[in-house]
């Protein structure tokens, strides 16, 4: 199975926020982090914090973080999810 370049860059977007913990970040440092444009990775997050796997605030102190264990998050639901988003 070829996944689309959006589950490809949602999955890794989600492991950069995990990996992080609990220090936020922002979509720049993701963006830049994997040589993606930000107006790409904005789509991403926003369909992401849609899907209610990433916690989005915004302003002095904000950023991106997971809304729910990684433990939690199963790659299945995640790869099912964002497959049928980037067919629309």
């Amino acid at each position: 199975m070829e996944l689309s370049r959006f589950t490809d860059y949602s999955l890794r977007a989600l492991i950069f926020v995990a990996v992080r913990g609990e220090e936020s970040c922002s979509v720049k440092d993701i963006a830049e982090a994997f040589g993606l444009s930000r107006n790409h990775m904005v789509k991403i997050v926003h369909n992401l914090a849609k899907l209610g796997y990433l916690e989005t605030r915004r302003g002095r102190g904000g950023g991106l973080r997971l809304q729910q264990p990684p433990a939690e998050m199963r790659i299945g639901d995640i790869v099912r999810q964002t497959e049928s988003l980037s067919l629309v």
